[in-house]
């Protein structure tokens, strides 16, 4: 097939990049049927001078587009556009396109659909058909826009130039020996957390982690306890596993260890087969609180008296912006009890799909076996790749520079807010993560809930995110909302905020 003509218009006036542009504009054109998989699209020189941009912008566009899914690209045949299958979503703030559609595809459920521990996918904006200037400030998306390509391509490439047959096949189960030797020294480094690479294990991002973990740890009869609030992929995740669920509530301390053997109880389990214990405590998912040294030991202690295994994803674990942080739970002494989970999804980009868990000696095999009967190997090139980043130093600049873009992007949220909304406005989780949790003040007053207010606030052009669907139990008694910022620009975030309080000054219907 030829090459389409991609009918792309750049804003140069706009804050978006320009590389960003591109990337909505020709996923708006695959979702629209005008590029069809298999189509050629205009090589990067081409098209660069058909729009009278640097050709490395075009480039960085089509890195990100093939990253996801949106396009392949094979030596001798050209830049084409790939099958539906292979989407792993908008590699950019999301498209018009994209918002007319569902956040993601709903996993299946089991069929206790009534249960308050199956929520949907992910709370989402009533409507999605927001005009392409919308601001979206869903949480977990890294400026991806921002993001090394070029230096991201060497490391790939010297990856390719040391390449042997062992790259390109079965690679080990426990992942390349050079990323966990990599990934040994960087959580020495940032969480003080030390461990022999041999007790670290790469995975298919943080997800697959927790998938193994609990298959190797809990049985029929067994009980996970989660924090609540939490996230509802999560919830799924142990929810398919023959373990009973039981949510137990946080405080701003993190989760209350006080609490858990009375709600066990009230749930109808016996504390003593509690095996499993979730916690977020670097940064609690939603509600951002850091689980304090106090309640730290306290789960620990709990947690030893009964032989439960303590998983801490520590998922936000490169982004502190207050104060002194508390090292990694897993670094403390705690004789084998927690197991520490991590990836690069945030800190690099999503597409990446590598984590990796930091085991106790007693569950590397166990873990070993699952993840060899599961799917064998994680990505072999992209781990030789990752292990060369973060040892040429690439790694370290991008942390550096992200730190401070996200830094004054937080900065101006919370100014923001402040400034539109008054002292009432309650903020928490601003101390480290991508996202803060907002109860904004007055909207009970005028008759608007949650849902209503987030359906008033898109149709204004502005998606914010409800955080009632993350609570099994006691939800938010005002409308709370988790506001990501990572991928807005000031200017956006600063816009962003003024419509919503032009929105709370709308009047309720009668």
């Amino acid at each position: 097939m030829g090459s389409p003509e991609l009918l792309i218009v750049l804003r140069r006036d706009r804050p978006t990049p320009l590389q960003q542009q591109v990337c909505d504009q020709v996923i708006a054109l695959v979702r629209a049927g005008r590029l069809r998989p298999g189509d050629t699209v205009p090589a990067s020189r081409e098209l660069a001078r058909q729009l009278d941009v640097s050709r490395t912008v075009i480039i960085k566009a089509y890195e990100l587009l093939t990253a996801n899914g949106y396009l392949t690209a094979r030596p001798g045949s050209g830049t084409r556009v790939a099958g539906p299958e292979h989407h792993q979503g908008t590699p950019t703030v999301p498209s018009a396109a994209k918002r007319a559609v569902a956040l993601a595809p709903r996993p299946p459920r089991p069929t206790d659909d009534g249960h308050a521990l199956w929520q949907p996918w992910e709370p989402a904006p009533v409507l999605r058909q927001a005009d392409p200037a919308a601001i979206d400030f869903r949480h977990g998306t890294p400026a991806l826009s921002r993001f090394p390509t070029a230096r991201w391509r060497q490391s790939l490439e010297a990856a390719l130039a040391k390449a042997d047959d062992s790259l390109f096949g079965y690679g080990p189960a426990e992942g390349s020996a050079a990323l966990r030797a990599e990934i040994a020294a960087l959580v020495r480094h940032s969480r003080a957390l030390s461990a022999p690479a041999e007790r670290i294990m790469i995975t298919s991002g943080a997800t697959q982690a927790l998938d193994i973990l609990v298959r190797a740890i809990v049985g029929p009869g067994d009980v996970v306890v989660i924090e609540d609030p939490s996230h509802t992929v999560l919830r799924q995740i142990f929810g398919f596993s023959p373990a009973a669920v039981v949510p137990v509530a946080v405080d701003d301390e993190g989760l209350r260890v006080q609490d858990i053997d009375a709600t066990v109880r009230a749930h109808g389990h016996d504390p003593a087969r509690v095996r499993l214990v979730y916690v977020t405590p670097s940064h609690q998912f939603p509600t951002g609180c850091v689980m304090t040294a106090q309640r730290r030991r306290a789960l620990v202690g709990w947690a030893q008296e009964r032989g439960a295994t303590i998983l801490e994803d520590d998922y936000h674990n490169e982004y502190w912006f207050s104060g002194d942080r508390l090292p990694a739970l897993a670094a403390d002494a705690h004789q084998g009890s927690v197991v520490y989970v991590g990836s690069f999804s945030k800190t690099l980009f999503p597409a990446l799909r590598i984590g990796y868990a930091i085991l106790p000696e007693r569950l590397v095999q166990p873990f070993l076996g699952i993840k060899w009967i599961t799917d064998r190997l994680t990505a072999t090139v992209e781990q030789e790749a990752l292990a060369d980043f973060i040892a040429t130093g690439g790694y370290a600049r991008h942390i550096a520079k992200m730190s401070g873009l996200y830094r004054r992007r937080r900065l101006r949220l919370l100014e923001a807010l402040y400034e539109c909304f008054g002292a009432g406005v309650r903020i928490s989780g601003e101390a480290a993560g991508l996202h803060v949790l907002v109860a904004l003040p007055g909207l009970l007053e005028a008759g608007v809930g949650e849902g209503e207010f987030a359906r008033r606030a898109a149709e204004r052009g502005v998606l914010i995110y409800p955080a009632s669907g993350y609570y099994a139990q006691d939800p938010p008694t005002e409308p709370t909302f988790l506001m990501g910022y990572a991928a807005l620009t000031p200017e956006r975030i600063t816009e962003g905020v003024a419509r919503l309080a032009a929105v709370r000054r709308l009047r309720a219907p009668e």
